[in-house]
């Protein structure tokens, strides 16, 4: 008689209702998240200059720093399911106020507010994840959700433009609904107990996690990766205008990673799940870091397709696992405090990673800084290991 071991669930297997429920949630309000991308040429159709412009995207951005933080606190303090409902409504009345702005200053008062309301749902959404999956299945489900935001953002720019073309109050009508849905969703499909206060150790927030060395040690090692990870957003384009190579160029480059991600990461995920969450990370940070630094070499149209291609693999090894590494290393009660502090830190990331990128690339040391900062990721992978070993297991230890 022959006995077989129960296979592993697929990718789209093994994951709770919750998870789905938020799953699709998030694959909606990504498809209904239009203003904001468009909010420039709305502001130039309606006449205010450049600088009037930057003021009002500049507010949203420093919005954006504090609706973590508040998320976090708000998620561990109130409960997931009430943040979540709280922002996500928040969210959809800020859009309308933006909308209905009739100056400059109500414009950059509800950009402030947008930015702030529009990042308080993330925290108890990573916190609802962390704590409804099983750990083996924590970087895949958040690897998932990675992917539910390629795909809703893909599908949102093929919509937004056509409804542009009717009136930016079309984009607003949408995102408000999207919202609402998504509000809806969670209000109808999670149990009120996820609402209540979670169960707290005697000592939690961000002070005590600020004295957590592991978690600190863990996210420097993350805001590295992610600053590396910054200079395709950025460099990359300043790589193609140096060669003299036309914008469309790089239309087809974004679009060539988005192809990838959305292919490849349902496949991929389940596997990668199954390898200890410090090496799959230090090894895709380190392909990144190689993908970015091949940039430097490339001359033609193909070349910069294949750097696309390489680092774009290295993404997918990085998505999901960052938060699962956050999450494995939370204590009871605090995943929302704990998620906040990485989701800040990739707002950080998304502003050094410009910064820094901006004084190496005229010196011509971006692409050498790239390729350091790789191998020094996958260093610092190693280095952690026994720290984090200690704390949780599933970090450097095969599933």
């Amino acid at each position: 008689m022959t006995i077989t071991a129960p296979a592993r669930p697929t990718v789209f297997q093994g994951l709770p209702k919750v998870y789905w429920l938020l799953f699709s949630g998030q694959l909606v309000n990504r498809f209904g998240g239009v203003v904001l991308p468009f909010l420039v040429f709305y502001l130039t159709g309606r006449g205010y200059a450049a600088a009037q412009i930057a003021a009002v995207v500049s507010a949203y951005g420093l919005g954006g720093l504090g609706g973590q933080p508040l998320g976090g606190y708000l998620a561990d303090r109130f409960g997931r399911r009430a943040t979540l409902i709280g922002g996500l409504l928040a969210t959809a009345t800020c859009l309308i106020l933006i909308a209905a702005a009739g100056n400059l200053t109500w414009l950059i008062a509800s950009a402030l507010a947008m930015g702030l309301a529009g990042d308080v749902y993330r925290p108890a959404a990573a916190a609802l994840v962390a704590e409804t999956t099983p750990p083996h299945l924590r970087a895949q489900a958040f690897g998932l959700m990675h992917w539910a935001v390629n795909v809703g953002t893909a599908a949102a720019g093929a919509v937004a433009g056509l409804l542009l073309a009717h009136g930016f109050w079309l984009l607003v009508v949408l995102d408000v609904a999207t919202s609402l849905a998504f509000a809806v969703l969670v209000a109808a499909g999670i149990p009120r107990g996820h609402d209540k206060r979670a169960a707290r150790p005697a000592r939690t927030g961000y002070a005590i996690a600020a004295r957590d060395r592991v978690l600190m040690a863990a996210l420097a090692f993350l805001l590295l990766g992610l600053i590396l990870y910054a200079q395709a957003s950025y460099a990359l384009p300043l790589a193609l205008a140096a060669g003299g190579l036309p914008p469309s160029l790089y239309g087809l480059l974004i679009t060539v990673n988005g192809a990838i991600v959305v292919i490849f990461q349902p496949l991929l995920v389940s596997w990668l799940s199954r390898l200890p969450r410090l090496p799959v990370l230090g090894a895709s940070m380190a392909v990144v870091g190689l993908g970015l630094a091949l940039t430097g070499l490339a001359t033609r149209p193909w070349h910069y397709v294949a750097t696309v291609v390489l680092w774009s693999i290295g993404e997918i090894g990085m998505a999901g696992f960052e938060a699962a590494l956050i999450a494995d290393l939370t204590p009871e009660g605090a995943h929302g405090t704990y998620q906040a502090l990485y989701g800040w830190t990739t707002a950080i990331a998304r502003f050094a990673g410009p910064a820094i990128g901006a004084v190496l690339f005229p010196a011509g040391m971006l692409w050498w800084a790239c390729a350091a900062t790789g191998v020094a990721c996958a260093v610092l992978a190693a280095v952690l290991m026994p720290a984090v070993a200690r704390r949780s297991p599933a970090t450097t230890q095969p599933l």
